[in-house]
C-alpha cells in the first residue's frame, strides 16, 4: 500500500503541474513515461495487494492470519484516509489551489 501511496501522490502531483500550465522541464528530475508510469504502478501494485493472499480462498486453505496480514491493510487505509479527512475537516486540495512556488528560492538556493 505504500507504493500505491506513493503512486497517488504523485499522480496528484502531476495533476496539479499540469492544471497550472507548469512544464515538467522545469522540474530537476522528470521522466518521460509520466503519466503512464505512475499508472502502471498504481495499478500493479493494487493487483499484487488484492491477490498476494489469495491462496486462503481455496478450499480447505483458510488461515487467519494470513487473510489478516494480506487484506488488514486493503481495507485499514481507506478507512484512515476518510477518517483523518472528517477529523482534520479538511478535504483534498484541489490541482488549481496547489501552491508549487512558496519557498522555491530557499529550496533552489
Amino acid at each position: 500500500m505504500t507504493w500505491f501511496s506513493i503512486s497517488l501522490t504523485y499522480l496528484c502531483f502531476y495533476t496539479g503541474l499540469k492544471t497550472q500550465g507548469i512544464p515538467q522541464e522545469n522540474l530537476l528530475f522528470a521522466s518521460r513515461l509520466q503519466p503512464y508510469a505512475v499508472w502502471y504502478s498504481m495499478i500493479a501494485t493494487f493487483m499484487i495487494c488484492f491477490f498476494s493472499g489469495n491462496a486462503v480462498f481455496f478450499k480447505g486453505a483458510w488461515e487467519t492470519d494470513i487473510f489478516i496480514t494480506n487484506y488488514l491493510t486493503l481495507m485499514l487505509f481507506p478507512v484512515l484516509y476518510i477518517g483523518a479527512q472528517l477529523w482534520y475537516k479538511q478535504g483534498p486540495i484541489s490541482p488549481q489551489d496547489m501552491d508549487f512556488v512558496a519557498g522555491l528560492d530557499v529550496i533552489e538556493a
